[in-house]
């Protein structure tokens, strides 16, 4: 498969996965509290680790199981505090909280899509400091200004970050992503 074909097919996935997960996201803040908690720990499972591996998948890598996976989302708590948050504080009033659990479910799955994808593309190995860095980079590329509106990645800006990193060693992927936040520091 040809390089542009899996990030096509990798773009169409995360699309998939966001649209899915806003779905149940948004049923679940339907009703509100407990019931958004419990969609939150299905969808890693259904939507999170199952995305992260055909994304593998389609770079020729490995899939990972679910503790490594379950791992490196709790892991990026605080890069993706914002949306988290809201989906806690808003998404649990019932009725209200279908529409945040649906923005916060899209935009939280697009953000760790364009990671995964990343990370798959990068190379077979990577580590931590690089992961925090290309969250806070993806949140600069594809920010989400409006906490009432979703907007979706592009397929052009997608394509280009995954591509800049792509086949790099474990140095190399993290010089270049620490190089890429040098333009957001002003």
């Amino acid at each position: 498969m040809n390089n542009t074909n899996r990030e096509k097919e990798a773009y169409s996935l995360i699309h998939s996965k966001a649209t899915s997960n806003a779905a149940v996201q948004g049923l679940s803040g339907f009703i509100g509290y407990p019931y958004t908690f419990i969609a939150d720990g299905v969808t890693i499972f259904t939507h999170f680790v199952d995305m992260y591996n055909k994304i593998r998948i389609l770079y020729g890598r490995e899939p990972s199981n679910e503790q490594i996976i379950t791992k490196l989302i709790v892991g990026l708590h605080k890069e993706v505090l914002f949306d988290i948050a809201g989906d806690k504080i808003l998404g649990n009033v019932p009725v209200i909280g279908i529409y945040f659990n649906a923005i916060c479910a899209k935009t939280l799955t697009w953000r760790l899509g364009i990671l995964f994808t990343m990370l798959a593309s990068g190379g077979k190995d990577y580590n931590i400091e690089s992961i925090t860095k290309s969250v806070e980079l993806i949140r600069n590329v594809f920010p989400q200004n409006d906490a009432f509106t979703f907007k979706q990645p592009s397929y052009e800006n997608f394509e280009m970050i995954v591509m800049s990193v792509e086949n790099n060693t474990v140095s190399d992927f993290e010089r270049k992503i620490t190089e890429a936040l040098k333009c957001f520091a002003m």
